[in-house]
């Protein structure tokens, strides 16, 4: 009888060591061993505060693909990173350098102008490009840009969007506006201008700048010298800084009773990090902005970027990720699903004009929600409304083309009032008692610049790195069962034999 038990353990551990071993359906046997994604990010210039962030996700969903095995399960997937420097120009020879390199695709970029740029070098290469934070609306036109898809949808969208919160929701019938004459900024507030106008509402002053001026006291000066107390404001990180940072000689504060409005690009905490001045100059500021997360994958994000180390991944260590962070994580992940879905039919993912195909069907629930393209490979709108209190933007409302708007939170504006909203509290806020378990992401936790030994340790994880090298074992991983079963099969032979002997 012991014999027998012991034979079928033996078979158990061989079959164990099996199943491990043959984690590779039969329809991927021939999948490639690598592909290799290029990745477009300001990490300088303009744009840089929020570029090494999005850059820094995009590493950490890469990685966690790599631990996965219902996704490229035989492939390692890799990203080449250049940096666009926010210049179109410099984008352009940047993503001519990753699709000399053989990338099957390209992440970005950051900016509209330096997007379109990069799209006339990818069409004709036939290299997908999907941008994690581009929303000019000339990107939609597929004559124009037929390789080009975003995962945050269009300004025709957000300009419409903040035009009747204005003036449906908040009351407020007479604005003026300040942009950046570029692709974005003069996109962008034109949008907003016209939806502002069919609504009823009065435009006061109109003002536009070059992006990256140094001065744009003139342009503050001639807002000053109008009626309007708010100001819609539609320009980039770096020039939200320059703005507010002349607002207060040109009078143009909350102290003075004027109500900033913001879109994406300067509604993000970046603008005032470290200038006390420029953050109070910003107080109670109003503005839209994507929805960057939604339900459980959302939590799972600002856990591991939470638990990372912002020696490996800038920016992280904390639960505040800079807005676009979690689109770039989801652009990793659209591009590694069309992939795999390829690959288990056959096909080809470093086929270009293959991938784009697959890529306008994709459909998958990612960090920043429901993820897919319309026909013109963009993305469906989802908004917050933010509100700037201290040193954080909260999440106060939300809107949608279908919904509309849901104010959850009281605003308090520049006036003194305060909206009041419905009380329920934001969504997509921590969960009650939540738990933080850093040791779910050891993948991201360490990294080849770690210059400590570090051990972290939790329910079925041991993971030990020092200096470059960082090893991995986990219960959940084929690794460990295969060394369950290797183990099992030599304590058992041995045991076979003392029994065949006696």
């Amino acid at each position: 009888m012991k014999k027998i038990i012991l034979t079928m353990m033996l078979i158990l551990s061989l079959s164990l060591s099996v199943n491990f071993i043959s984690v590779k359906p039969a329809q991927l046997a021939a999948a490639p061993t690598e592909l290799t994604l290029g990745g477009l990010f300001p990490l300088t210039g303009t744009l840089s505060g929020g570029g090494v962030e999005r850059e820094a996700a995009a590493r950490m969903a890469v990685n966690e693909i790599n631990t996965r095995t219902d996704i490229l399960p035989t492939t390692t997937l890799k990203m080449v990173v250049r940096d666009t420097a926010t210049v179109p120009t410099t984008g352009a020879t940047a993503a001519q350098e990753l699709i000399d390199l053989g990338v099957f695709g390209l992440v970005g970029a950051a900016s509209s102008s330096v997007s379109k740029a990069i799209a006339d070098v990818a069409a004709p290469a036939q290299v997908p490009q999907i941008s994690y934070s581009s929303t000019n609306a000339d990107l939609t036109d597929k004559v124009d840009y037929p390789y080009f898809l975003r995962v945050v949808p269009p300004d025709s969208v957000q300009g419409v969007a903040l035009a009747n919160i204005l003036y449906k929701d908040l009351g407020i019938k007479t604005v003026s506006t300040l942009a950046t004459s570029d692709d974005y900024g003069a996109g962008g507030i034109g949008v907003f201008k016209t939806a502002y106008e069919a609504l009823g509402g009065t435009i006061d002053i109109t003002q536009s700048f070059t992006q990256n001026s140094a001065d744009v006291s003139t342009q503050l000066s001639a807002l000053a010298s109008g009626t309007a107390k708010t100001i819609v404001f539609n320009a980039i990180v770096g020039d939200t800084k320059t703005v507010f940072g002349q607002a207060g000689a040109a009078g143009l504060t909350p102290a003075a009773g004027y109500q900033w409005v913001g879109t994406d690009g300067s509604t993000q905490e970046q603008a005032f990090e470290g200038d006390t001045a420029i953050k109070a100059a910003m107080q109670n500021m109003i503005g839209t902005s994507l929805n960057k997360g939604a339900g459980d994958l959302w939590l799972n994000f600002k856990d591991m970027w939470n638990c990372s180390k912002p020696v490996n991944y800038a920016g992280s260590g904390d639960r505040v990720p800079n807005t676009f962070a979690s689109f770039a994580f989801d652009t990793i992940y659209a591009f590694a699903r069309a992939a795999h879905d390829m690959i288990v039919a056959a096909a080809d993912p470093t086929d270009g004009a293959l991938l784009l195909a697959k890529l306008k069907g994709i459909s998958f629930d990612g960090v920043t929600g429901p993820v897919g393209f319309d026909a013109n490979g963009d993305r469906e709108a989802v908004y917050v409304l933010l509100n700037l209190k201290g040193a954080v933007f909260e999440n106060v409302a939300i809107w949608d083309p279908v919904n509309l708007y849901d104010q959850y939170g009281d605003i308090k504006l520049s006036n003194g009032t305060t909206v009041a909203g419905s009380g329920s509290g934001d969504p997509n806020a921590d969960p009650t008692g939540h738990e933080l378990l850093c040791q779910k992401y050891w993948f991201n936790v360490l990294g080849a610049t770690d210059t400590e030994t570090t051990t972290v340790t939790g329910a079925g994880t041991t993971v030990t790195g020092t200096g470059a090298t960082v090893t991995s074992v986990s219960t959940e991983s084929p690794g460990f069962g295969l060394v369950i079963a290797l183990m099992s099969i030599f304590l058992i032979i041995p045991i076979l034999r003392r029994k065949n002997k006696s």
